[in-house]
C-alpha cells in the first residue's frame, strides 16, 4: 500500500515456510475485505529459506510490503517487521490467522476511545471444535493472555520496553514481553471485536509444526533466569497444580472425549510439566 502520510496502524505478519496460510491471512486483511478501515499498511517479514512467500506477495499482493527477517526465530522476525513499520501502532497477527472484517476498524476505534491504553488484545478463536489432544489454538476469549497471534501495541512503548527479546528463539517471547509491560505499569485493554480466527494446528513434530521437542524447558529456564520475580512461572505450586490437572481432568478428557487421540502428546506434556516442577523446586532450594 502506498501513502502520502504515515498510517496510524502497521500490520506486521511474521511468516515462516507457510505461503498457503499467508495467502489466506493477506486476503482477510485486504482493503476490499476490512470493513470501513482507516489507512493502514501491511508488512510481511519472512524467515523462510525459499522465495515462495516473496513471490506470492509480489505477484498477488503488490500493496503489501515484503522483507527478509533475521532468520533467528519469531521474536527477531517480529522486531524486523516493526523496524520497517511507518505506523504509530503495530498490530501483530500470525501468518496462519484469518482476520475478521472489523479487525482494523475495531483497533482504530479502541485507540481513539482509550487514550490512556498502550496495548490492546484482540480476540482469538478456533475454526471448529477440537478433535484431538494433538492440536492447539492460542485461544483468547476474555483477555489477559497477550498472545502475539492478535495484539496491538503503541510502537513508542514497544521500543521503550525493548521490543521482543531475541534470545527467545522458539517461544516465551510474548510471555516475556507481557511481563515487561505489566512491570511498567502500562494500561492494557481487551477488544473483543478485534477478532481473528486461528485454525487448529498439530502439536506433533510434523507438517507446519517447526518447533523441536523439548523447547518449552529451554525457554522456561531462560525466562526464569531473566525474571526471577515472575511468580506464575517460578512457582513449583503452579506446576504441581498443572500436573495434577493433567493426570486427572485432562487425561479423562483425552481418553473419553477424544478417544485417546493425541494421547502421546498429552504424555509428553506431562513429562515436560514434571521436569518444569523439578526445575522450579531446584531453583527454590538453591535460593
Amino acid at each position: 500500500m502506498s501513502f502520502t502520510v504515515n498510517p496510524l496502524i502497521s500490520v506486521v505478519i511474521p511468516t515462516y515456510k507457510r505461503p498457503d496460510d499467508l495467502k489466506k491471512c493477506l486476503i482477510s486483511l485486504g482493503e476490499d475485505v476490512q470493513f470501513d478501515a482507516h489507512i493502514y499498511e501491511i508488512i510481511v517479514t519472512d524467515d523462510s529459506k525459499s522465495d515462495d512467500s516473496k513471490i506470492l506477495v509480489e505477484k498477488k499482493f503488490p500493496n503489501v510490503s515484503w522483507g527478509r527477517g533475521k532468520q533467528n526465530g519469531p521474536a527477531a522476525n517480529r522486531n524486523a517487521g516493526v523496524k520497517r513499520a511507518k505506523g504509530e501502532w503495530i498490530v501483530f497477527i500470525d501468518d496462519d490467522c484469518i482476520a475478521d472484517k472489523y479487525l482494523i476498524t475495531s483497533y482504530h476505534n479502541a485507540i481513539q476511545d482509550n487514550p490512556g491504553a498502550i496495548l490492546f488484545e484482540g480476540r482469538i478463536y478456533p475454526d471448529r471444535p477440537r478433535k484431538t489432544w494433538a492440536e492447539c489454538c492460542p485461544e483468547n476469549s476474555n483477555g489477559n493472555m497477550f498472545w502475539t497471534s492478535n495484539l496491538c501495541v503503541k510502537k513508542e512503548v514497544f521500543y521503550k520496553v525493548g521490543g521482543f527479546d531475541e534470545r527467545f528463539r522458539i517461544a516465551y517471547e510474548d510471555i516475556d514481553f507481557a511481563h515487561r509491560i505489566h512491570k511498567g505499569g502500562f494500561k492494557t485493554k481487551f477488544i473483543k471485536d478485534a477478532s481473528a480466527c486461528h485454525p487448529w494446528r498439530t502439536l506433533k513434530i510434523e507438517g507446519n509444526n517447526w518447533k523441536p521437542r523439548g523447547f518449552e524447558l529451554s525457554e522456561l529456564k531462560l525466562f526464569i533466569k531473566k525474571h526471577p520475580d515472575a511468580k506464575n512461572h517460578n512457582s513449583p505450586q503452579v506446576y504441581l497444580r498443572h500436573l495434577i490437572r493433567m493426570l486427572s481432568m485432562d487425561m479423562i478428557k483425552c481418553l473419553l472425549i477424544f478417544k485417546a487421540r493425541g494421547l502421546g502428546v498429552l504424555l509428553n506434556q506431562i513429562v515436560t510439566t514434571t521436569l518444569a516442577l523439578f526445575i522450579t523446586l531446584q531453583l527454590k532450594f538453591d535460593n
